[in-house]
Parts: structure tokens; C-alpha cells; sequence
């Protein structure tokens, strides 16, 4: 077994962070509005925080694990009692864009807007401002780590540039995650508009995330593991989960965290410091193209 990358709290060897990206209709909204009125679409949409979100969180009082869920605006207005729910559990919710929207395509000065309009919305309906945030697609834009950290986000969960958190040039820590660890690559299917690829069975599903799992613990990685309720809140997918924690119950030194205590965790350990500085994405002539 190689050595660990470096020692987790309480001289864990890995650490877990689930992770609850509550899409809900502005899976389709971010799309296209006019999706709206596409009854049969909307209501797939709408399974996650009326079905999935409520079964999960009796999972996770089940398993007694914490958990990161990242809302956009948009459904935290809409859905108050879930919002409520998952604040009385105990978990984290962290910023998700206004509408799901995708950063690539805004100015700095609307993807400041929206940020600032989600902040304001989640602080709000929580009582606590967010700590986290996690890009739509999980794609960022070149000065979206200074926009965070202007804004007091104390972390981001988007890019995939390792497999244990990091600092951005600006001190603002990322934790990575990578598209193996989503169920969206796994489950999402819709046939017009076409979305996803052919559902995999749970049994395909497991073997994929326990291997990498394995893996990541025995080299003292961060595992980071991005679930949508209304993909992953399907009984057979919540049954999946269940199996996959239990599992990773059996290995020692495994740390399941909220990402505001694995950002902590960094931010107050010096010898946990690493800075990684995609450079190539400011290059101006680059950017322009």
C-alpha cells in the first residue's frame, strides 16, 4: 500500500464527501424555459426534491453520515420545506448557480449577479451564508475564484486537476471531483430533449465506484461522489448508496465530511497547503479565441 498523500483528521487514511447536486426542474429550465410546459419532462425533473431529497435524507439519518447538497436559487425559492428539511438534518447546502446556468457563457459582471442573488436567497431560507459552491456542469470561468473569494465563499468543488483538495493562487481551496464519481454518466436518460446515455444496472454501477473507492483509500485520497436526486433518489440507486457506504464502513480510517470541514481542515493546516495554478485558461490570447 503506498504512503497517504497526507493524514487526514484523527489520522484517518481518506476522506468521503457526499455530494447532493438538487438540479430539479432547472435541469430542463437552464435548457430552455419554454420546457416549462413539457408536463411528462418537468415532472422527472421535479421527482428530486419532492421524492428523491426526502428519501435520501432518510437514508443519511439511517447511515448517521453527513452530506453536501449544492441548490441553485431557483428550486431553494421553490421548494422552502426541503430546504427546511435538509437544514434540520444537519447538513451543508452549498451555492449551485441561480438557474443551473452555465458559467461559460456569462460575463464576469452576470456571473457576479447571479452569485451575489444566490447568496442573498440560501442565507435567507437557511440562516446560514453559504460556505461551498459547486459550478453548474462543473465548469468555471477564469476569474470565478477570485469572485468567490471576494464573496466570502470559502470553497469550490468544480474543478478535477487532482484527487485531494488544493489551493487556487488566490488562497480559495478547491475540492476536486471527476465525472467517474457522478451518477449522471450512470443513470440520466430523457428522450426528447435527448439527455444521457443508455441506464446502467446498480451492479455495474457499484463495481465502478467501489474500485475507484479502493483505490483512492489505500493512496489517502478525497472521494468525492456527486449524486442528483432525481437520478440517484430512485429506490434501486438509493439501495446502491446504502451498499456503497456500508462497504466503505468496513475499511478503517475513512472520514466522512460536509465540504465546509474538509475545507477547514485545510485552511487551518499548513502542511496540508498545495497550490495548483491552471495557468493556460488566462492566457489572453487563449481566452480570446
Amino acid at each position: 500500500m503506498p504512503p497517504p498523500r497526507f493524514i487526514w483528521p484523527d489520522k484517518n487514511r481518506c476522506a468521503v464527501m457526499l455530494c447532493f447536486d438538487v438540479d430539479g426542474e432547472t435541469t430542463a429550465l437552464s435548457e430552455d424555459l419554454s420546457l416549462a410546459k413539457r408536463r411528462t419532462l418537468m415532472s422527472q425533473c421535479e421527482y428530486g426534491p419532492r421524492i428523491g431529497v426526502p428519501r435520501l435524507l432518510g437514508l443519511l439519518k439511517h447511515l448517521e453520515i453527513p452530506a453536501t447538497f449544492f441548490i441553485p436559487g431557483y428550486i431553494a425559492e421553490n421548494h422552502p420545506r426541503m430546504i427546511a428539511a435538509i437544514v434540520a438534518d444537519g447538513h451543508e447546502i452549498g451555492l449551485h448557480g441561480y438557474l443551473h446556468e452555465k458559467l461559460a457563457y456569462l460575463s464576469e459582471t452576470e456571473e457576479e449577479e447571479i452569485l451575489l442573488r444566490s447568496i442573498e436567497i440560501l442565507t435567507r431560507l437557511t440562516g446560514t451564508r453559504p460556505a461551498g459552491f459547486r459550478a453548474p456542469w462543473f465548469e468555471i470561468n477564469p476569474w470565478t475564484p477570485a469572485l468567490l473569494q471576494k464573496h466570502d465563499i470559502r470553497y469550490c468543488a468544480s474543478e478535477m486537476g487532482d484527487d485531494v483538495p488544493y489551493f487556487h493562487k488566490n488562497g480559495l481551496v478547491e475540492i476536486p471531483s471527476q465525472w467517474m464519481l457522478e451518477d449522471w454518466e450512470q443513470f440520466a436518460f430523457n428522450a426528447d430533449p435527448a439527455w444521457g446515455f443508455v441506464p446502467e444496472n446498480c451492479e455495474k454501477v457499484f463495481d465502478l465506484w467501489w474500485r475507484e473507492f479502493e483505490a483512492m483509500h489505500d493512496f489517502g485520497c478525497c472521494f468525492v461522489l456527486t449524486l442528483h436526486p432525481w437520478l440517484s433518489g430512485r429506490p434501486s440507486r438509493v439501495r446502491l448508496i446504502e451498499r456503497l457506504v456500508n462497504a466503505m464502513r468496513e475499511k478503517s480510517g475513512v472520514w466522512f465530511a460536509r465540504g465546509n470541514e474538509i475545507a477547514n481542515y485545510f485552511y487551518k493546516n499548513p502542511e496540508a497547503r498545495r497550490e495548483i495554478d491552471f495557468d493556460i485558461a488566462e492566457k489572453p490570447e487563449l481566452v480570446k479565441a
